[in-house]
């Protein structure tokens, strides 16, 4: 898959371009920690223009980082590293830690696996080196200071309620003692608060807790000299207690949740076979033309090529639940997975592991998460009016209180408003939805440009599809061919004039006729002033005479007889996939081409499956009415546009981009679906571009659009808007819950709970803060297991799942087997039953009569092509 990047299409050639630069930074909690690093960065680098800054914090520390800088593009590597070290001076200054330049996530250097325990009683040290280790993660892991903090608080808390007072020798070292645990339960916390804001005048959620905590402590020693104070050397314990619980839990649901790798998937050794045998290798050593061997029910590590016939599950190219025929020679992706119940594949191998697709859809993933959804945008922005606010509403809180209450419990409302307040869920809702989004995608064979397409395709009204190369296969081949009558042409004559029009023709269906028709032909003639400046044929001359080759509305406007055309068209019955190309000496017809382009296996359950969604869906395309008619009825499409050019001069002028301009104008948001460079303007126009992997594929027309599909499939399109209307349902319902669970814990901590005779103790806010963002964590993994109802049930075109057959089924069963050399670009009927590695049968209308069309032979003594 090619890469995209954010603003490709808006550079100067060989000028300047987008270069990201990677950091890995400890210590970020929310939004505000990222929005003080970059405020930081773009205030000391006037020379260097920062397009964009985003940080991941849908992952536990490090969190990957990504600064979009605009630099010449032929800046050298040593200049990078120089700018790298510099943005990295400037984030640690901010006072927050960075990962090496070299750095790479789960990396972790594995100790040797040939110690032997020999070795460790020769060298001891080791042992107790792992031993120390273990006990340093084991007192500095949160669940352990979670449960030390509320062990201790909540022992504390029963003691003070069961004795109704301990003497002062027995408070003075319970108080010094709780004192020194909440100082140390939160030194990392206190630290942040002041680094961050006596270098960026930033408040953030260590912040809150800071200020909460040495409250809490301040007057619970006040206490021993003024006694109307409340004593409450417990209520930091639990604050921090609960503090390092949630983030163990957090932390524990975002692994849940932030899948790994793709890359993490396939196995990390490989069974390399040769003809002296075979071997395990690690799979970084496999090289191209390799051959490995992959078992029954394991994920295929690298790209390559099947050298036999086996079953594969292909979900993470199309999404599909069933696995499907792959025949020798046929290409397969890294992340397909071979049938439980299949022999062992062997595989030639065509890319390494850095270059497979596995890698490049990581690399994607990455990429597409450097610009931010416009909803994340105007999040970041609530946010940093929201630490202050939440410290406004508990001093008001706590004046509030205090004049119709005891100062006791005004302070206690105070405190438990600033601990029970959650701004880090809030900026984590969207990131951690749209991340999920973007990996789903990836997962169902859709790859989005980035999160602001993902959050735009929710919106769509309207699908607009190319024809050819995007509906169909994008091969077309000649079905049947004949030589009219009284013409004075034999049929080598024929296919010679045919093959020299055609010479130099660009256009999929010209190559095909111009294939078969050379390796057809014994004769050869030249053709002189090629005019391809009509959308649907070729003009030229040849022995001075003007010929023409086209569609039936080409030759209609050259002056061929309209009756003859027609004729002809009726006597074929042509079926959806069939397209007429006639030859032409002035106005007078010389014979024909029946060319075929099959549509795709999965094209009728796409358009199904958009339109109960509820979208239009329309077919733009420059093939003939009659054509474009043939496929849509095929297809179930009301909508056509046909005979429509790629681009346009002006709004009269009968074009793709023009049509796409129309429905926006009926208010609609649109969608274009295209493979071709032909496509390009018109993905460029609409609202939401995508762009189908094909033979026929354009560099240009993959970085105009929003989204990629992949080779050989349309059901991830239906997955495409499927996913974004699931991601932006789930940032709906986090945000809607957050809003309203913010603001009904601030006026339970704030003092409402006091109408009824109760106070909330501030452990107990910190305690409601923790399950927040659970139930917000839980939600979004409820998104990410949540299945997509187009591909419920779904039948595998290549496997029969049940006896029922579906109404795709219905629509082949009857259509006439063809085989193809699709070297030659040849079809003929055949009477024996397809070969299993037989190109999959043409569809045939529903909607028009099944009848045998006159044999050409009785009405036209045509000279079959030899097949």
């Amino acid at each position: 898959m090619k890469e995209i990047q954010d603003d490709l299409t808006q550079m100067p050639e060989n000028d300047s371009m987008s270069k990201p630069y990677v950091f890995f930074i400890n210590g970020m909690s929310c939004s505000n920690c990222s929005g003080a690093i970059e405020r930081v960065v773009r205030a000391n680098n006037e020379s260097i223009s920062i397009l964009s800054f985003n940080a991941d914090f849908t992952t536990a520390d490090p969190k990957r980082t990504t600064i979009l800088i605009d630099e010449p593009s032929d800046t050298s590597e040593e200049a990078r590293q120089v700018i790298w070290t510099k943005l990295r001076s400037l984030i640690e200054d901010v006072g927050f830690k960075c990962e090496d330049y070299d750095y790479m996530p789960g990396t972790i250097a594995s100790a040797s696996t040939t110690t032997t325990e020999t070795q460790e009683e020769v060298n001891p040290t080791g042992f107790f080196e792992n031993v120390l280790t273990l006990g340093q993660n084991l007192l500095t892991s949160h669940w352990f200071l979670g449960a030390l903090g509320c062990g201790t608080g909540i022992a504390m808390l029963i003691l003070f309620l069961t004795t109704g007072g301990l003497p002062l020798i027995a408070m003075l070292p319970l108080a010094g003692i709780s004192t020194l645990l909440t100082l140390v339960l939160g030194a990392r916390s206190y630290y942040e608060a002041w680094q961050k804001l006596i270098k960026t005048q930033t408040l953030t959620m260590d912040t809150l807790f800071a200020v909460s905590t040495i409250s809490v402590l301040l007057v619970s020693i006040a206490s021993f000299f003024v006694p109307w104070l409340p004593m409450m050397f417990e209520a930091g314990l639990l604050i921090y207690g609960f503090r390092h619980i949630g983030i163990a839990i957090e932390e524990t649901i975002k692994e849940k949740i932030s899948s790994a790798r793709f890359q993490d998937r396939a196995p990390q050794k490989v069974l390399l076979y040769s003809k002296t045998g075979s071997k395990d290798i690690e799979l970084s050593e496999v090289k191209p033309n390799d051959m490995i061997i992959i078992s029954p029910g394991e994920i295929i590590p690298l790209d390559g090529y099947c050298e036999e016939n086996s079953i594969i599950y292909n979900t993470i190219i199309t999404g599909a639940i069933l696995p499907r025929l792959f025949n020798k020679g046929e290409k397969v992706l890294a992340g397909m997975k071979v049938a439980e119940d299949a022999v062992p594949l062997k595989i030639r191998v065509s890319r390494t592991a850095k270059e497979s697709y596995l890698a490049r859809l990581d690399k994607g993933i990455a990429d597409s998460l450097v610009e931010k959804a416009p909803l994340e945008i105007k999040t970041a922005q609530l946010l940093t009016y929201f630490i202050p606010t939440v410290i406004g509403l508990a001093v008001l809180s706590g004046v509030i209180i205090g004049i119709f209450f005891p100062p006791a419990l005004a302070i206690q409302c105070a405190v438990s408003v600033l601990v029970s307040a959650c701004p880090c869920t809030l900026g984590l809702i969207i990131p951690l939805a749209v991340k999920t989004g973007i990996h789903k995608g990836a997962e169902h064979g859709v790859q989005y440009k980035n999160a602001k397409v993902l959050q735009e395709a929710e919106q769509i009204d309207a699908v607009v599809f190319d024809l050819n190369g995007t509906l169909t296969t994008g091969i077309p081949v000649v079905k049947k061919w004949a030589v009219l009558d009284n013409t004075g042409f034999s049929p080598d004559q024929f296919l010679a004039h045919c093959a020299a029009l055609e010479s130099k023709s660009a256009h999929p269906v010209g190559k095909a006729i111009h294939s078969f028709a050379m390796k057809n032909s014994k004769e050869t003639v030249v053709a002189s002033k090629p005019n391809d400046s009509h959308h649907s044929g070729i003009f030229g001359q040849i022995n001075n005479k003007d010929y023409t080759i086209g569609s039936g509305s080409l030759m209609r406007g050259i002056g061929v007889s309209l009756t003859e055309v027609e004729q002809i068209e009726n006597m074929l019955g042509l079926e959806a996939g069939d397209s007429l190309v006639f030859l032409a000496r002035e106005d007078k017809l010389i014979g024909y081409m029946v060319i075929t382009d099959p549509l795709r296996d999965d094209a009728f359950q796409t358009v199904k499956a958009l339109q109960e969604m509820g979208k239009e869906v329309h077919l733009c395309t420059g093939a003939d009415e009659a054509t474009a008619q043939r496929y849509a009825k095929a297809l179930n499409i009301k909508n056509v546009y046909a005979n429509a050019v790629a681009t346009s001069l002006d709004l009269n002028d009968r074009s793709k981009p023009v049509y796409i301009n129309e429905l926006q104008k009926k208010g609609l948001k649109v969608a274009m679906v295209g493979d071709a460079a032909n496509d390009a303007q018109a993905i460029a126009a609409s609202d939401f571009g995508i762009a189908v992997l094909s033979q026929n594929s354009d560099e240009l027309t993959q970085q105009n659009a929003s989204a990629i599909i992949q080779n050989g499939t349309l059901l991830p399109i239906g997955s495409a808007f499927a996913i974004s209307q699931q991601t932006v349902s789930n940032i709906n319902q986090n945000l809607l819950l957050s809003l309203g669970y913010n603001l009904a814990t601030v006026l339970v901590a704030g003092g409402l709970l006091l109408a009824l005779g109760f106070t909330l103790n501030p452990g107990v806010g910190v305690l409601l803060m923790v399950m927040q963002a659970c139930c917000i964590l839980l939600n979004v993994w409820r998104f990410k297991e949540q299945s997509l109802p187009h591909l419920e049930g779904g039948v595998s075109p290549e496997i029969k799942a049940s006896e029922e057959l579906s109404s795709y089924q219905l629509m082949r069963q009857h259509t006439p087997k063809f085989s193809c050399d699709l070297e030659i670009g040849c079809c003929a009927n055949e009477t024996t039953e397809a070969q299993p590695n037989a190109t999959p049968s043409l569809w045939n209308s529903l909607v028009l009569p099944e009848q045998q069309a006159p044999s050409v032979a009785q009405n036209m003594n045509p000279f079959q092509a030899p097949c």
